[in-house]
């Protein structure tokens, strides 16, 4: 980030894992209109950047991101929402692509879930392609609360994730659900303790690495063009992508290795 201006967001790349890290503690990671930019400008580049394999979102201090920051918009000269036309435009010109590109980047992508995410916090952990969280971690859609309908790709994401009906129950009532519940939804991957959660995030990421990327990218593409396909579509779809793959040097690779470690038993 450039010199003198407020580090929101905190980006640290090591041995193919890039961590991108929310940096605002005393808002509990809440995103308003300079947190957008540096968030925006942070994914992009683990986008791009070769070397990157992997990618992992995660929150400074208690919380993952207890979403937009509403102070903002009502104290701080709207954070770029004065008018009705604003919200959209922010969502449509500033959040839908990085939450697209979160979903699509042909890299793994953890959500480190270190605490609560609510609002559009949720919105980014459910873009993600793994979810770790600790206990004391939740997911939250309180827009019912303050008037509003849900944002940033939720009502498209947790239906096809825990079912319509864990969907309408989070919209309707405004009520967290806990890690726990969350992991035995499917919406978290594992919980684990928050001593733990570092550690246990670095394992998996050290691990996906390791792991022959254009695969990943493929089966990435593969999930995603599945849930907007028929059963015949997505058939199709992995046809494709595996002839594509098939005689690539990491093909070549992978069975090389699956033969020698047969010739081994």
């Amino acid at each position: 980030m450039a010199t003198g201006v407020e580090e929101h967001v905190i980006v640290h790349v090591h041995d193919g894992v890039g961590l991108i890290r929310l940096n605002r503690p005393e808002r509990m990671n809440a995103i308003g209109a300079l947190t957008r930019k540096q968030l925006g400008e942070a994914i992009k580049q683990a986008e791009r950047d070769d070397a990157v394999r992997v990618v992992v979102l995660t929150g400074t201090g208690r919380a993952f991101c207890s979403g937009a920051d509403v102070t903002e918009m009502v104290t701080e000269g709207g954070g770029g929402m004065r008018t009705p036309e604003d919200v959209g435009n922010v969502l449509r010109n500033e959040y839908m692509p990085m939450l697209t590109r979160l979903r699509t980047m042909p890299k793994p992508v953890i959500a480190a879930m270190n605490g609560p995410a609510a609002g559009i916090g949720a919105s980014y952990a459910l873009a993600c392609d793994i979810r770790i969280a600790t206990p004391e971690a939740y997911l939250l859609e309180a827009f019912v609360n303050i008037g509003l309908a849900p944002d940033g790709g939720v009502s498209w994401l947790l239906p096809r994730m825990a079912g319509t009906g864990v969907a309408y129950e989070m919209f309707f009532t405004g009520q967290p659900l806990s890690a726990i519940d969350a992991h035995r939804l499917g919406l978290i991957n594992r919980v684990v303790p928050a001593d733990q959660l570092e550690a246990e995030v670095r394992e998996l990421a050290n691990h996906l690495v390791t792991q022959p990327r254009q695969a990943m990218a493929a089966a990435k593409r593969a999930v995603n063009h599945a849930l907007e396909s028929s059963y015949e579509e997505a058939l199709e779809f992995e046809s494709y992508l595996q002839e594509a793959q098939a005689w690539s040097p990491e093909f070549a690779e992978g069975v090389q290795k699956f033969l020698a470690r047969r010739s081994q038993k």
